[in-house]
């Protein structure tokens, strides 16, 4: 099958509702992309003094998480929220934008109430509706959570490893829901920052949170100077990033159209990342079937998946379907899954849709 003329392909980001489409664009002889302003940085340069993962409890509370996240978004700056189960349930579009402006969204208990005084059982309910209330809000919570006042006892230890959880406590509080103003918060907050690894803990759900939330930018900009570098939580509830799988998935594509091709992360990462897309003949050939694709494709921060086309050439010739694979490779803060093959149909053995009503319309009177 001869190639059609040269064109660009299009890996689109899923976005919901506001921001304009992002489109990364793929061409045939290398890569353009276009990202988004606020996506985030890549994983901290070794020459910092240390990793700073801030960490914000008991939202989402509507105007102040909004607050906070646009402060986070301007300074490119990622964090971990710890949700209420009841929460969310009552405001899942503030829950829904922590997670779109790049954030990592974990789990705080259903009601908040003091793990070391409830049974294994509650403990495990309590954990499973509030993921059950992100869920339906449209979040891809990860498995990190942490117990409300950092308490917990043995029961609540066995029942948060059986619900597959890591706890997650800090090493910086702020004190922020008990006293101080917003240039207090953030002088607390920096003193006890040191070389190495931090967890800063505070508030965007109680009474105080919109004092806590003024601080945040001063912190942001103190500690930066201070050669600070500003983290999610990894999958162990360190500083750090969460490194998740990429996997391709290929629906069957018809001669003549587009094999759409979607790579989805496990769960979101935090920052961007970026993957290598290849394609590879198989009874369907690179560079006459389909072109010669080797392309870096990014996924923005605080979305899940981004959609590939290839375009595939037709000709006269009837044949039985052909396939190519779609191989994953070069890394950049995800691991890759297995390969994935895409069937490519023979245009006139592609499946037809009648539609229903008669063959044709009237066009109006008849005159003879």
């Amino acid at each position: 099958m001869p190639v059609r003329g040269a064109r660009t392909l299009h890996a689109v980001a899923v976005l919901r509702p506001v921001p304009a489409l992002l489109v990364v664009l793929l061409t045939l002889g290398g890569v353009t992309l276009a990202s988004p302003a606020e996506a985030m940085p890549p994983e901290v340069a070794k020459g910092c003094t240390g990793k700073v993962a801030l960490t914000f409890d008991d939202g989402p509370a509507r105007g102040t998480t909004h607050r906070l996240v646009q402060v986070l978004r301007r300074n490119q700056v990622p964090a971990t929220f710890f949700m209420v189960g009841q929460r969310v349930a009552a405001s899942p579009a503030a829950a829904l934008e922590v997670e779109q402006a790049g954030n990592l969204v974990a789990n705080h208990s259903w009601a908040h109430r003091d793990m070391s005084r409830q049974s294994y059982r509650d403990v495990r309910r309590s954990l499973r509706a509030t993921r059950r209330a992100m869920k339906a809000a449209g979040l891809h919570p990860t498995d990190l959570m942490r117990p409300p006042y950092g308490a917990l006892a043995k029961p609540a230890r066995r029942a948060i490893r059986a619900s597959g959880y890591v706890p997650v406590l800090w090493t910086d509080d702020s004190l922020d829901w008990k006293s101080g103003s917003s240039q207090q918060i953030a002088r607390r907050i920096l003193a006890g920052l040191h070389p190495g690894r931090n967890i800063v803990l505070q508030h965007d759900g109680v009474n105080r949170s919109p004092i806590s939330v003024g601080a945040v930018e001063r912190v942001i900009r103190v500690a930066k100077r201070r050669g600070y570098c500003f983290t999610a939580l990894d999958e162990n509830g360190r500083p750090g990033f969460p490194t998740p799988l990429v996997t391709a998935v290929a629906k069957d594509a018809v001669e003549g159209t587009d094999a759409v091709v979607t790579l989805e992360l496990a769960q979101p990462a935090g920052r961007a990342t970026a993957v290598v897309v290849e394609a590879a003949s198989g009874t369907a050939l690179v560079g006459s079937d389909l072109p010669a694709l080797q392309a870096r494709v990014e996924i923005p921060a605080g979305k899940v998946r981004v959609t590939v086309r290839i375009p595939v050439a037709t000709d006269a010739v009837l044949e039985p379907a052909e396939t190519f694979s779609v191989v994953l490779r070069d890394p950049e803060g995800v691991r890759v899954g297995q390969p994935t093959t895409v069937t490519v149909i023979d245009a006139a053995n592609a499946p037809r849709i009648d539609l229903p009503g008669p063959p044709f319309l009237p066009l109006g009177p008849t005159f003879s």
